[in-house]
């Protein structure tokens, strides 16, 4: 069982807790707010949310679009949480599943500068990838509780792919937040990795690949395809930002 977009949260969703909205290129950016009274919508948290939709033509003919508009919108969460430490990415999921390993693959692609004591003038990054507790034999937040604690980063940033119950966010909407996420073995105890969990800020960035239909989950056909390319988008913009 994985994360749930925000977006599923409906009708009510739009109506209480949208905050602000634009199209750039048929690119739609909402911004979304939930509060401490909001527990019901998304499993217990409350934080900033941006959702950016986009349709076969941005995807396919104007990566650029989109890369700006991610590297815009990450850029904002991290520079009001980042003050100077290390920056924790950390890729949840299955490397061997196609469908659960989008955290893995944008890992693949990062930068990891936390290694190089010299280079005072770019920030620390540091990667992991936990795979799953059925890969491994050990719990994902078990594994990052002892990263963490040991590496004591500043921000902690998680990757993983998300579920939807709609159709037309199916490889086609990133998410954005800074109020952590559930992870899929925990999500029945309700074990998140969020700020109140290690007290250091979280940023959650979700890519939806898998539909939840009855109790099946589907893909569509060219999600390899679609797969290589969003990640391409997300890890060359943080490369970006973090390299300027």
């Amino acid at each position: 069982m994985k994360q749930n977009l925000l977006l599923d949260a409906g009708v009510s969703l739009e109506k209480d807790h949208l905050v602000n909205q634009k199209r750039e290129k048929n690119v739609l950016i909402k911004h979304y707010a939930l509060n401490e009274n909001d527990a019901k919508i998304y499993h217990n948290r409350q934080g900033d949310f941006f959702t950016i939709s986009f349709d076969d033509q941005v995807l396919y003919e104007n990566q650029n679009v989109l890369e700006r508009i991610f590297q815009k919108t990450f850029k904002t969460f991290l520079t009001k949480y980042h003050k100077g430490g290390t920056i924790l990415f950390i890729g949840l999921g299955n490397s061997s599943i196609l469908g659960d390993s989008f955290g893995p693959k944008v890992l693949n692609s990062l930068i990891a500068t936390n290694q190089y004591n010299d280079f005072l003038t770019i920030p620390k990054v540091a990667l992991f990838s936990p795979e799953t507790t059925n890969k491994t034999g050990i719990s994902s937040f078990r594994l990052i509780e002892m990263v963490v604690k040991d590496l004591k980063p500043d921000v902690i940033v998680l990757l993983d792919s998300f579920v939807t119950n709609q159709s037309k966010f199916l490889n086609r909407t990133i998410e954005l937040n800074d109020c952590g996420m559930v992870f899929a073995d925990q999500i029945r105890s309700n074990k998140t990795i969020s700020k109140s969990t290690f007290n250091i800020p979280v940023l959650a960035i979700g890519f939806p690949t898998l539909l939840k239909h009855h109790k099946t989950y589907l893909e569509k056909f060219n999600l390899e395809e679609d797969l290589d390319i969003v990640t391409k988008i997300i890890s060359k913009s943080i490369n970006k930002i973090i390299m300027s």
